[in-house]
C-alpha cells in the first residue's frame, strides 16, 4: 500500500486545558496517537538461539533386571534397530523352559485323551477339560517368551545417543528410562522472545540461522511452534524453527544467531491509499483467535476494538480493518484492560 503510512506518537500527557477526575477504578495507561508521518524501515531483528532435536525419545525397558550390555556411549550415531541395550534373561529364560515343559506335558496330556475320547471311553468334558489346559500353558509359555524379547532395547529410528541414565550393572524398572535417543533427521531452533515482541512472529515466519560452528552459513527455517506461557521467572516466549538437517551436520545443543526479517513497504498500492501502523505490542489475541486492541476516547474510557492485521513492519504492524487512524490507542496497562474502563494517561 502506497501513500502517507501513518505511525504512532508518543502521549505523555493530557492536554493542559483537561482536567480529569480519577477514581480507585481508574487505571493508569500509556497511548500512541495515530497520525500520517514517515514510512517503514526493513531493519532485522536478531536472537540467540539454540539447536534441539526434532524428537527426543526416551528408551526404556518393559521388564525389569540387571543391564548386561550398554554399546554406546552418548554422542553415538545409531540406526533405526540397532541393539542399544540389553538386560539378564536368565530368570526368563528359566520361567520361559518352565512354561514350555508345562505345555509339552498339558499337549501329550490332551492327545491321550483325545484319542480315548474319539473311542466313546471318556466323557467328553474331560476332553474339553484337556484341551482347556493345553491352550492356556501354551499362552503362559508365549508371554514368558515375550519376557525374554524385552531384555533387548533396540533404537525405534536412527538418531544421536543423548543423555544415559544408567549404565551396565544397574538395575532397570519397567518404564524407567534408561537412556535418550535424539532424532535429527530435521532439528529446530529454540529461541526466547520477550513478550512486547513475540506477537511479531506466527507460525510460516521465515527466519535465517546462522551457526558459528557451522562456519555461519546462513540457513533458511520457517516459525513451526509460538509459546503462549511465558517461561519459568521470566517475560519470555519460546518460538521453535523449523530447519531441515541435511547431512546430519547439525546437532543439539549448537549455539546459532536468529534473524527474522522485518518486511519492506510496499511501493505498488493505489495512489493515495493510507496504512494504519501500530506497535505490535497493543495487538492481543482472544480465545477465538481474534486480533483486538484497546484504544481511549473522548470520555477517558477504554474502548475494545477487533482488528485485522496486515503486514509487519520494524516500527509496528499494519490495521487492515477496525481503526480509522486517529485514535488513540493504548500500548502499556491495557493488560488489566475491559471494554469501558476508566483511563488517564501516564504522565
Amino acid at each position: 500500500m502506497a501513500g502517507a503510512v501513518l505511525t504512532t506518537l508518543w502521549i505523555t500527557g493530557c492536554s493542559s486545558n483537561t482536567k480529569l477526575k480519577t477514581g480507585s477504578d481508574t487505571l493508569t495507561v500509556k497511548v500512541f496517537n495515530l497520525s500520517a508521518d514517515t514510512a517503514t524501515t526493513n531493519n532485522g531483528i536478531v536472537y540467540d538461539g539454540t539447536l534441539e532435536a526434532e524428537k527426543t525419545i526416551d528408551l526404556s525397558f518393559q521388564v525389569s533386571g540387571t543391564i548386561v550390555s550398554f554399546p554406546f556411549k552418548t554422542g553415538d550415531y545409531v540406526n533405526k534397530g540397532q541393539l542399544v541395550a540389553s538386560i539378564d534373561e536368565t530368570t526368563y529364560r528359566s520361567q520361559y523352559n518352565a512354561q514350555l515343559a508345562q505345555a509339552k506335558l498339558a499337549n501329550e496330556n490332551y492327545t491321550r485323551i483325545n484319542e480315548v475320547f474319539k473311542k466313546g471311553s471318556v466323557a467328553e468334558i474331560k476332553m474339553l477339560e484337556a484341551k482347556s489346559n493345553y491352550e492356556q500353558a501354551t499362552a503362559a509359555a508365549h508371554a514368558t517368551y515375550q519376557n525374554i524379547v524385552h531384555t533387548r532395547l533396540y533404537a525405534p529410528v536412527s538418531g544421536y545417543i543423548g543423555n544415559k541414565m544408567a549404565e551396565a550393572g544397574a538395575v532397570a524398572g519397567p518404564g524407567q528410562p534408561v537412556l535418550q535417543l535424539l532424532d535429527t533427521r530435521s532439528v529446530k531452533v529454540l529461541v526466547a522472545v520477550p513478550e512486547n515482541e513475540v506477537n511479531r512472529y506466527q507460525a510460516g515466519t521465515p527466519a535465517t540461522i546462522k551457526i558459528d560452528a557451522l562456519g555461519n552459513q546462513p540457513l533458511q527455517g520457517k516459525v513451526a511452534e509460538v509459546g503462549v506461557t511465558a517461561l519459568n521467572g521470566s517475560a519470555n516466549y519460546n518460538i521453535k524453527i523449523a530447519i531441515p538437517n541435511t547431512g546430519l551436520k547439525l546437532r543439539p545443543g549448537m549455539l546459532c544467531k536468529v534473524t527474522f526479517a522485518a518486511a519492506t513497504k510496499k511501493t505498488n498500492a493505489p495512489a493515495g491509499a493510507k496504512e494504519i501502523i501500530v506497535p505490535v505490542e497493543a495487538v492481543q489475541v482472544d480465545e477465538k483467535g481474534n486480533n483486538f486492541l484497546y484504544i481511549m476516547n473522548a470520555q477517558h474510557k477504554a474502548v475494545r476494538k477487533e482488528v485485522t492485521t496486515g503486514q509487519l513492519y520494524n516500527n509496528g504492524i499494519a490495521i487492515q480493518s477496525g481503526l480509522s487512524g486517529n485514535e488513540q490507542v493504548i500500548t502499556s496497562g491495557y493488560q488489566k484492560l475491559a471494554d469501558q474502563t476508566p483511563v488517564i494517561v501516564s504522565k
